[in-house]
């Protein structure tokens, strides 16, 4: 009961940090960029705040009963961020070949933003992946597990994930989200998704950081 408290806390505490940017902005018409600067602050500090929350879990859900050591975490994570980068880059070709667009509005937003305003990419670096992993792997997919089984759980925790980015690219967001579902299974730690996460969205990011 009490990791089901924590699990509701850690949900609401992401749809409030997911909400408080907009909120402010239609609250606030002559934010400008500060918004912008609200918005690192506000993922950031709400990473800190989710990662406490979790910490305070009385049990570890059934995922995480046999965790793995930090160094076979630590070379998961690695090896969940080739599999995933590679995933992606055949379903991009696959959606090209089937004569769609494999443009992403979401990450064109966020590369723009990015390049006007540098300190904008902890946010999505960061803090971003931290919550998500958090909300969509460690409660969503752990808390449904015994209750729908491993498969299912994957696949709500991971239609949840695509529709939470919706860009019109629904299999390739569910294709990351049952990855980093199986990272988590096969290694009992939050972290290893965290990792290739948080190095996912670096690959992505750090060409526009080098001006490439």
């Amino acid at each position: 009961m009490a990791n089901r408290r924590q699990s509701l806390i850690i949900l609401i505490l992401y749809f409030i940090i997911y909400a408080l940017p907009s909120l402010l902005v239609a609250s606030f018409h002559n934010l400008g960029s500060q918004v912008f600067v609200i918005q690192t602050v506000d993922y950031l500090v709400g990473a800190v705040l989710l990662v406490i929350v979790a910490s305070r879990m009385r049990e570890p859900n059934p995922l995480e009963k046999h965790p793995v050591n930090w160094t076979k975490t630590l070379l998961w994570g690695l090896l969940g961020t080739v599999l995933v980068i590679v995933g992606q880059m055949v379903i991009l070709q696959l959606t090209q070949l089937l004569g769609q667009s494999t443009a992403s509005a979401n990450t064109t937003t966020l590369l723009t933003v990015g390049r006007q305003y540098p300190f904008f990419f902890l946010a999505i670096m960061v803090g971003a992946p931290i919550m998500e992993e958090l909300v969509f792997r460690k409660v969503i997919f752990g808390n449904l597990a015994p209750l729908t089984g491993q498969i299912g759980a994957a696949l709500i925790s991971s239609v949840f994930f695509s529709f939470a980015h919706a860009d019109g690219h629904f299999i390739l967001y569910a294709f990351i989200g049952l990855l980093f579902c199986w990272l988590y299974r096969q290694t009992g730690r939050i972290q290893t998704s965290m990792l290739a996460h948080i190095l996912m969205n670096s690959v992505v990011i750090l060409p526009t950081l080098l001006g490439k």
